[in-house]
């Protein structure tokens, strides 16, 4: 998973999520939140409904440095904390044991001036023509940009597993 892929811009609830303006807000109002939680939110507000694992998590917020699964559940907490969500009865935040985690919203939307932005590096760059002319179509179109991003996002993975055989 490429977690460059899409900037997020949501709104969920009564939440918005500006990841090119590194902000959450509830109702207009700010919400605090560190910066490793904020990017762990990110990623996985990224693929809405989809299962982000502990390792693409690890790895999408900590790089590649040694780290271990507690400081994920510590970010985790924080950002659940923040969004007041009961890991007991999930409302945006799902744990699937062992695996990792799913972003579960009701009512996702992007607003229409950031339907998708493409990575800058890598096959779904914004250089690639297809992803840039499908972009460009989508303007406007949440669902639209959600299934492009997602698409890509599955491409940029069978490119990963391709190179590596």
């Amino acid at each position: 998973m490429n977690p460059n892929l899409c900037v997020a811009r949501l709104r969920f609830d009564e939440f918005e999520l500006d990841e090119a303006d590194a902000r959450l807000t509830y109702a207009g109002e700010p919400v605090p939140l560190a910066p490793k939680p904020f990017a762990v939110l990110c990623a996985l507000a990224r693929t809405p409904r989809m299962l982000v694992t502990k390792n693409a998590l690890l790895d999408a917020v900590w790089g590649h440095r040694f780290v271990t699964d507690s400081v994920l559940k510590t970010a985790i907490s924080e950002v659940r904390a923040a969004l007041h969500d009961d890991p007991r009865q999930p409302r945006f935040i799902e744990t699937v044991s062992r695996r990792g985690y799913r972003f579960m919203p009701a009512g996702v939307a992007l607003p229409p001036q950031s339907a998708a932005a493409v990575a800058p590096n890598g096959a779904g760059g914004p250089g690639h023509p297809a992803l840039a002319a499908l972009t460009a179509l989508c303007r406007g179109d949440a669902t639209l940009a959600e299934v492009i991003c997602t698409v890509a996002a599955t491409l940029e993975r069978e490119r990963l597993v391709l190179n590596d055989s």
